[in-house]
């Protein structure tokens, strides 16, 4: 359904001039607007001049986003990308497009859209139809992102969706907190510029302007968790304590700030305490057991998620479980976690992933830079060097940049891959490449390619370069690709590239 210009529903919190408990005015555009630019500058979230994605459902908030970006992007200066993902799960889905598109046209802001097959992608993946979506949305959002040069995205989570992001994780047993305000996504970063706007002013700021907006029957179908906490739990929550949504906000917000420390401390750990292995992840399980127990609990659930695990369904339990086995498991012992199998080998805990698909995010690795392909536990980065500065013993792998056509991708490899290893005349199947080479089985679908923009596979990552790009005495200029783990002290995920191979 959509809202036609001047169709806001009336009603008595509408037409009040009176303060929302949220302490926000009601449709003030100056007053939104500052509270957004307040929240950019507080979490640095964006910076004068830079592009920005901006993904738009059609929804109210999400178009209340881009209606205050843009009235903010003039005095800094930002350009605006507005990208739309048709997940093709509901019969209005091609009528949200075709709103957002117009939107965009109206306001002379460039737009991508694009459709995808989320439920085969679930399928595929073996995910929750929410979990499938999230995950095809921020590959769509990040390869927008790197086609048009921008380094934000920014998603329309609101000051309600925080409180109630608090409560699901509470009720999950999952790690307590609320969203952070930025995060990586690829070589961009995701914002969450309306942290501290209450949905019930956006939407009053819609009605002010006479914006429109799409409806999504989805968020009232109480057959999901979150639609239920927020038509049924915090209005009886709300009973007992008038401010519950404040309350749970500003919890959220002091867990998720404290989770950046927390965090930090943790990754300067892990060095110690976490390496990755031909066999899987190891945790030393002495080191571990040094660490404060705030820390212990964040480094399992790293190593799970470095081990291919899926660190969504993972609950306190499974890490109590964990660090018991830490503590007195005895050897050949195993634990069952989302995704991953733990076993107790002497001195170390190895994670091994039980996947049996391969990672569907693609990542643009830019020219010049960095790319974080949190799937396959890898940070790549690249350059263009001039070819006398090649260094051929240091594990990255050169490429004639010359011979390659940009944009690069990396990607899991496919059953039917092929390519021409370096030192052989002709094609090989990656798969059989692998098994020649007696890459681990456990590990091997989450070893990446890195492909060309004509479909040319350049480099099997950590593997062997190909020869239809190989640095040669004509070569000029040579693109440096260095993978290194997302981890300290080994590969991430089991997954270590050796120098000698590449």
């Amino acid at each position: 359904m959509v809202r036609a210009r001047g169709s806001y529903p009336r009603s008595r919190e509408f037409e009040s001039p009176r303060r929302h408990q949220t302490g926000l005015e009601g449709g003030s555009s100056i007053f939104l607007r500052e509270t957004v630019e307040d929240t950019i500058r507080r979490h640095r979230l964006l910076r004068p001049g830079e592009g920005v994605v901006v993904g738009v459902s059609g929804g109210a908030d999400s178009v209340a986003l881009l209606a205050l970006l843009r009235e903010i992007a003039g005095p800094w200066r930002l350009r605006l990308c507005v990208a739309h993902l048709n997940h093709g799960l509901r019969a209005d889905a091609a009528g949200d497009a075709r709103f957002v598109e117009d939107l965009a046209a109206v306001w002379d802001l460039p737009f991508v859209g694009e459709a995808a097959d989320v439920r085969r992608h679930a399928r595929q993946q073996r995910l929750s139809l929410e979990a499938a979506a999230r995950e095809v949305r921020y590959a769509f959002l990040e390869r927008v992102a790197a086609a048009r040069g921008c380094t934000a995205v920014a998603v329309a989570h609101t000051a309600d969706d925080q409180a109630e992001t608090m409560l699901l994780r509470l009720l999950r047993g999952g790690r307590p907190g609320g969203m952070r305000p930025r995060r990586s996504l690829g070589a961009a970063t995701l914002v969450r510029p309306l942290l501290d706007c209450w949905r019930r002013d956006l939407r009053a700021l819609l009605a002010a302007q006479g914006l429109a907006w799409r409806e999504d029957a989805t968020n009232l179908d109480l057959r999901y968790l979150r639609n239920r906490v927020r038509h049924d739990l915090i209005p009886v929550l709300a009973g007992y304590i008038r401010e519950v949504q404040n309350r749970l906000k500003q919890g959220a917000d002091i867990l998720a700030a404290e989770d950046v420390v927390l965090d930090a401390a943790a990754a300067a750990a892990e060095p110690t305490v976490i390496a990755g292995q031909r066999d899987g992840v190891r945790l030393h399980r002495t080191e571990l057991l040094a660490q404060p127990l705030a820390l212990r609990w964040r480094l399992v659930r790293r190593a799970v998620g470095l081990a291919g695990g899926n660190i969504r369904r993972l609950r306190f339990v499974h890490i109590e479980e964990a660090l018991r086995l830490a503590l007195d498991g005895s050897d050949g012992q195993r634990l069952s976690l989302p995704g991953v199998v733990l076993e107790v080998r002497g001195t170390d805990l190895v994670l091994g992933s039980l996947r049996r698909s391969r990672p569907a995010a693609e990542f643009v690795i830019p020219v010049e830079g960095r790319v974080d392909a949190e799937p396959f536990g890898l940070i790549v980065e690249s350059a263009v060097l001039p070819a006398e500065a090649a260094d051929f013993a240091d594990g990255a792998a050169y490429l004639d940049a010359d011979r390659v056509r940009s944009p690069i991708v990396l990607r899991a490899w496919r059953p039917g891959d092929r390519f021409r290893p370096l030192g052989m005349r002709g094609m090989k199947k990656v798969g059989d490449f692998l098994t020649d080479a007696k890459a681990p089985r456990l590990l091997r679908l989450r070893i990446p390619v890195v492909q060309g923009a004509d479909g040319t596979i350049l480099w099997l990552v950590g593997w062997r370069v190909a020869e239809d790009a190989r640095v040669t005495d004509q070569t000029h200029r040579v693109l440096r690709l260095r993978a290194r783990p997302r981890v300290s002290g080994g590969g991430a995920g089991g997954f270590a590239p050796p120098a000698e191979r590449v």
